[in-house]
């Protein structure tokens, strides 16, 4: 499957038109690798091996991207964990530019803005997969953008179009994941498919009120958010959690426990604040 910068919504072809797409990773992982996902064929010079040197700078933006979007949230990566978790059993895919095509805000929060550093290669964005035992199976570890620092220099869409191309690019049968009820970042997961419940409370995460899912991969539904006209969906479900409710939140846990199936169809927003969002689920039989 391939995609056009003509089969994109504006937002999505002015990424690809203004942004590089990278990858760090061992090579010895390239063969099971998709290296030119949707079409788009990544340049040799912006795929990093994080074990040499010259990878460095690429690794230190990664860092400072993950403290902008995860760092007050309990959730910063030490550098150990994303090498040993990410960069070499997994991938690290994204976009980014050269320091010198950034603005003054980006080039301050990621500590290039002398001009010494104009050539210094930028991540904006990064998905991070670790692979599964299970065939064709992988974990979705973590997904930022710099449109957390910055909105004079943001970038619509960010997030989606690295989920999506990494996802392509990891060639994955299905997809598993860990968030939380008060994530701002699930209706972007659940505009890639269904994400069919696997738990709903996790005490083994630092954030108990977690749940795991798995999204089993069709590509049109993949793909589907990047061409104009997309919709979220905006009904359904016969169930519904608050992200503020521990009580509900246990009590879905306690029916999945007990054999219960369920999806996550689509997130309500109530009041400014994710932490109060609802979450509509269906029962599956």
């Amino acid at each position: 499957m391939e995609l056009s910068p003509g089969e994109l919504a504006p937002r999505y072809a002015a990424i690809l038109r203004d942004c590089v797409p990278f990858l760090v990773t061992y090579p010895g992982n390239h063969a099971a690798l998709d290296l030119a996902p949707l079409g788009l064929p990544l340049q040799p010079q912006h795929v990093y091996d994080p074990t040499r040197l010259s990878s460095r700078h690429v690794v230190d933006g990664l860092h400072y991207l993950d403290a902008f979007s995860f760092g007050g949230q309990e959730m910063l990566m030490p550098r150990w964990v994303l090498f040993d978790c990410g960069e070499f059993p997994g991938i690290v895919f994204g976009f980014g530019r050269h320091a010198r095509d950034l603005g003054p805000d980006l080039r301050k929060a990621y500590r290039v803005d002398a001009a010494e550093h104009d050539d210094v290669f930028v991540p904006l964005s990064m998905w991070v997969a670790i692979r599964c035992a299970e065939d064709g199976a992988w974990f979705g570890h973590n997904l930022s953008s710099c449109n957390y620092v910055t909105s004079t220099e943001a970038l619509p869409g960010m997030g989606t179009i690295t989920k999506i191309y990494g996802m392509r690019l990891a060639r994955l049968v299905k997809q598993y994941g860990a968030t939380q009820w008060a994530s701002n970042s699930l209706g972007l997961h659940l505009s890639l498919g269904d994400m069919k419940l696997l738990n709903a409370y996790t005490p083994a995460h630092t954030h108990v009120e977690s749940f795991t899912y798995r999204i089993d991969v069709d590509w049109d539904r993949l793909v589907a958010p990047l061409r104009p006209g997309w919709r979220r969906e905006t009904s359904g479900g016969d169930r519904h959690v608050d992200a503020d409710d521990g009580a509900a939140i246990q009590a879905l846990h306690h029916d999945i426990e007990r054999g219960g199936r369920f999806r996550l169809v689509r997130v309500e927003a109530r009041g400014d604040s994710t932490e109060t969002q609802r979450l509509w689920i269906e029962t599956l039989s």
